[in-house]
């Protein structure tokens, strides 16, 4: 059996009281506990949900809230590691670190999509990075799609009963949800005119059209998702991208997109409608 925990702390306002407002309360600890259940089942089946029941394999209990702010505990239960299916993609040392593993895509996950850490293409090292690497192309940035709406379930009760959600591990602060996350996950300002922008491919999903771009504009990745009828020889020009890549060539194309923006400006995706290789000499 392994366990993974989690310390959900509200503080500020009414949860200074040890109470929060009893709606918006429910909802956000709702929407937090089914963030980490949907990445689980992911973990779990290799499959990507939104509704309905989830796998067995890990079970997410939430305990009562006590005193001190007002706190309640989340727990993931894995009985059988080795039936997992992030076990099969990382192999028999996955069954040892399964805890560890699984609680690194969570936090990561639940990050991105609250605007906190930005990953870049290239420079990573350490067991996470290689983790990542080894999940199918693309699904963290479609995990990150899939929790949003939880998420800003999530953040309900923020600026509207307390002012923060601390996420913890035993006393290890992991992530923080407060004002500024809640602008970020609510607020998408999706641009009416079509941009260019000279892109390389670090992620991509032919199946669900989800991946992930390096700016280097901005110095940071941003995902991206595809147009459901793109310019022709788009999917063409994305997968030639990723190759070079993968092979340490230079991998720059062009793509026309529409831009969707966070309330403070950031750059949160990309929306592709065509993408084109670019000449030698243009990129000279």
């Amino acid at each position: 059996m392994v366990e993974v925990g989690y310390r959900l702390r509200y503080t500020g306002d009414e949860a200074e009281s040890n109470r929060l407002p009893a709606h918006r309360g429910a909802v956000s600890l709702e929407g937090v506990s089914w963030s980490v259940s949907l990445i689980a089942n992911y973990l779990a089946t290799g499959k990507m949900k939104t509704r309905g029941t989830l796998s067995p394999e890990i079970k997410a209990f939430i305990y009562p809230a006590r005193q001190g702010s007002f706190i309640n505990d989340l727990i993931l239960y894995i009985e059988k590691p080795e039936n997992l299916f992030i076990t099969s993609v990382l192999g028999s040392y996955a069954v040892g670190t399964a805890g560890q593993v699984i609680n690194s895509v969570i936090v990561k996950v639940m990050k991105e999509v609250c605007g906190i850490v930005s990953r870049h293409i290239g420079g990573q090292t350490g067991d996470e990075e290689k983790w990542y690497s080894l999940l199918p192309s693309g699904d963290m940035e479609a995990l990150v799609d899939r929790i949003e709406p939880s998420m800003r379930r999530a953040h309900e009760v923020i600026n509207e009963g307390a002012s923060n959600l601390l996420i913890l591990q035993r006393q290890t602060e992991l992530i923080v949800l407060n004002g500024v996350t809640k602008a970020y996950v609510n607020k998408n300002i999706i641009g009416d005119e079509l941009v260019e922008k000279e892109v390389s491919v670090g992620a991509l999903n032919a199946n669900t059209g989800n991946g992930r771009f390096y700016l280097p504009q901005i110095g940071k990745t941003v995902p991206f998702s595809v147009d459901k009828e793109p310019a022709t020889g788009t999917y063409q020009a994305l997968t030639y991208s990723l190759d070079q890549y993968v092979s340490g060539r230079p991998s720059t194309i062009q793509v026309t997109c529409r831009e969707v923006l966070a309330l403070d400006g950031r750059i949160k995706k990309l929306i592709v409608s065509g993408a084109r290789r670019m000449d030698i000499d243009e990129l000279a």
